[in-house]
């Protein structure tokens, strides 16, 4: 009887072991191919439950690479940003193909905080560290990537796997997100403004926060419920800019940017 007992401590013990480095490995990054591209197959979900974009959180991509498209040899700049009301631990994984379906890994990831990310999958894609995990409702990573130098056919796609972990000690209960954005290589003359903004709610303030990679001026900037009422609205807002609107019941709102050139951008937000 005592060593039924013993062997199962035994066992429990053993078991316990093998599992720990797949539950907790993650914290220090993603194992590589994992972003949900067609090459990697895989998102973040592969090492935590849940059903991908069905959470309360939102992730979005915002970078400074034109709407026309990237120019062949250009270093540009991304940020990946991901928002959960209530969570302080963030993860994700960003890698970027060719646009035709299945082609291979194209252009150059470049760090730019070693502290917090980190060059994975035979430096094709990058995730974050230990130290890239933590924040008070939501988490920024940015990082450089440089274009291909010969032309790409179908153009270039990044995705991106990022998660919401609650810190429960095991995979259970966290969030999985994907996202993805395409260009072509630069054709046109198409302004370039709208990729350099990056709206989104922060959960503690309740500010609605319009970041941007270098200044802009919004000549009118309003804010709408869903149903099309005007709830506020702001002129010759300096951008980025926190929009204070802690008045406002939960809900979908929009908002609408118009742009000194005549142009208007429209972002869709949950208050929480």
């Amino acid at each position: 009887m005592k060593k039924s007992i013993y062997y199962y401590y035994f066992s429990t013990i053993i078991i316990c072991l093998f599992l720990a480095p797949d539950i907790f490995s993650t914290i220090g990054g993603s194992p590589g191919a994992k972003t949900g591209s067609p090459m990697d197959g895989n998102n973040c979900t592969v090492c935590h439950s849940g059903t991908v974009n069905s959470g309360l959180g939102a992730l979005s991509v915002a970078t400074n690479i034109p709407m026309q498209g990237y120019t062949p040899g250009q270093t540009y700049q991304i940020t990946v940003n991901i928002v959960q009301s209530a969570i302080n631990r963030f993860g994700f994984e960003i890698t970027c193909e060719e646009g035709n379906f299945g082609s291979q890994k194209v252009g150059a990831f470049g760090i730019l905080d070693a502290s917090t990310t980190k060059l994975i999958n035979n430096n094709t894609a990058i995730t974050h560290t230990q130290g890239g995990v933590f924040g008070s409702g939501s988490r920024s990573w940015s990082v450089n990537w440089t274009a291909p130098t010969t032309s790409v056919s179908g153009g270039i796609v990044f995705y991106v796997s990022a998660m919401s972990a609650n810190g429960n000690g095991n995979n259970n209960g966290d969030e999985v997100y994907t996202q993805s954005r395409s260009f072509v290589e630069a054709s046109s003359s198409v302004s370039e403004i709208k990729n350099k903004i990056i709206t989104f709610v922060n959960p503690i303030s309740k500010d609605i926060m319009i970041n941007t990679l270098e200044p802009i001026t919004i000549s009118n900037l309003k804010i709408y419920d869903i149903s099309g009422k005007l709830i506020t609205e702001n002129n010759d807002l300096q951008l980025p800019s926190a929009i204070n609107v802690n008045f406002l019941d939960a809900g979908i709102y929009i908002v609408n940017m118009n742009l000194k050139n005549g142009e208007s951008i429209s972002e869709k937000l949950m208050i929480p």
